[in-house]
């Protein structure tokens, strides 16, 4: 007999429940390689933020003869003369957090330690590619092996400031790769795939005692050293502010190292005496300080503000309620970066005639960033590490300002209105690079949104 022939429709239910089979397991894993992403994000975009950061410090009371206005002009030979004076005139402690560190600094810094060989001597500091403006690997090196301790931030434990990319990053990449191996001097795609995520240790400061009791604070408002560096202002405070900036920055270097050697703050000491008033502010609580200073100011105060970046929206919006009250805001910043010139144009366009910006010297742009606010016979400086961005300001960069409030009559809230001065007169008018346009407006917004900014 014959066999009966195969219906060619047979099989064909079961190819079907197979495929949707294969449908169904891959939307599963697509959907929990999704909710795995977007968990990551959201948890690395409000985690807990490590120890020694966000610090706000109570107002220490300092005299003017302890306050110095830095201003720099001459390829850092100010500043430089100023860290070697503090680092040869130390005996207990020396704390460092800066990027890059320069050559000469690194000598003064072996030379002390071969003097005084019980001297401590911490370094904290970006552990950035040195094609990307890191300190030499050679000379952390040579440092450590001289006995100074050197703890390279483990910028993973901070949040994301993008954290579309960094999530993808974290579950990727970041898990495997370790940012201390990196080639000395070369660029690699590991390198270039991490400097996108956008983290920085920004801090710029040095702390160190005086030798007979005392302590020394030297707070810079840019990078220190260097190939490229241009001119930068900064802070030479001497007295109680000291125990504060060292205890935030031992707390960083506990969780960036595993060196037991780690030295303990100094003790707190007393509040002092004077007419001025300084804190020692990082991250976000330096945006929280801005705002609660310009919220103050009324009609016929100033605001006077040198900046590289300018385009955090608390700040635009800070600045054009200043602007609505009667207040006179002049800026001058930085037109290499589009968000701070569609900010610009936005404080421009919509304050009513009391904000002014022009621009530094695109050849040779300074590298202060301050803030200077009159209120009556006040006056405030805002001085530091920070740019006026979200990630300056938002608690995801590690960034170190001081504040001080004195009378206007001081030394140096003199020599600061005076450098802002020299800077205003000198600065391109805002026309020469106003881009007002509804296109870049848009993209620094949604940018800014989405955090996919490179600013």
């Amino acid at each position: 007999m014959s066999e009966p022939k195969t219906s060619r429709s047979d099989g064909r239910p079961d190819a079907r429940r197979a495929t949707s089979r294969r449908a169904r397991r891959a939307g599963t894993v697509g959907l929990i390689a999704v909710l795995t992403w977007a968990s990551c994000a959201i948890w690395n975009s409000v985690k807990p933020l490590p120890p020694g950061t966000h610090v706000s410090s109570l107002p220490a009371r300092l005299a003017e003869s302890q306050v110095d206005f830095i201003d720099d002009d001459s390829h850092h030979s100010t500043t430089l003369k100023r860290e070697f004076e503090a680092i040869g005139r130390a005996e207990q402690l020396i704390v460092l957090d800066l990027c890059p560190l320069a050559h000469e600094l690194a000598e003064q810094l072996l030379l002390r330690k071969r003097q005084r060989p019980n001297l401590k001597i911490v370094l904290v500091t970006d552990p950035r590619n040195e094609v990307y403006g890191g300190t030499p690997a050679q000379t952390l090196s040579i440092l450590e092996t001289a006995g100074i301790i050197v703890a390279r931030t483990r910028l993973a434990l901070l949040r994301d400031s993008d954290p579309l990319y960094s999530s993808l990053w974290r579950l990727g990449i970041g898990w495997w790769s370790d940012p201390f191996d990196e080639v000395p001097g070369e660029t690699t795609l590991i390198s270039e795939l991490r400097r996108r995520n956008l983290k920085a240790n920004q801090r710029q400061l040095l702390v160190a005692d005086d030798g007979a009791g005392g302590w020394t604070s030297i707070v810079m408002s840019a990078a220190s050293g260097g190939a490229a560096a241009t001119a930068k202002v900064g802070l030479e405070i001497r007295g109680p502010l000291a125990r504060d900036i060292v205890a935030s920055e031992l707390r960083i270097a506990a969780w960036s190292t595993d060196d037991d050697r780690l030295p303990v703050a100094p003790p707190t000491m007393g509040r002092g005496v004077g007419t001025i008033d300084a804190r020692f502010l990082t991250e976000g609580a330096i945006h929280a300080a801005l705002r609660d200073v310009i919220a103050i100011t009324g009609s016929g105060d100033s605001i006077s503000v040198l900046m590289g970046t300018f385009d955090d929206r608390q700040m635009v919006n800070a600045m054009l309620r200043a602007a609505a009250r009667g207040v006179r805001l002049q800026l001058v910043l930085d037109p290499a970066f589009p968000g701070t010139r569609a900010a610009a144009g936005e404080l421009v366009h919509d304050a009513a005639g009391n904000v002014e910006v022009r621009w530094q010297a695109a050849a040779a742009p300074t590298e202060a960033r301050y803030a200077l606010i009159r209120h009556r016979n006040d006056v405030w400086i805002n001085l530091g590490s920070a740019n006026f961005t979200h990630r300056d300001l938002d608690d995801l960069n590690l960034e170190a300002d001081v504040e001080l409030h004195m009378p206007a009559r001081t030394a140096p809230a003199r020599a600061a209105a005076e450098l802002f001065s020299r800077e205003w007169s000198s600065a391109a008018a805002y026309a020469d690079y106003a881009d007002e346009s509804a296109a870049t407006y848009w993209r620094y917004r949604l940018a800014d949104v989405t955090g996919l900014a490179m600013f």
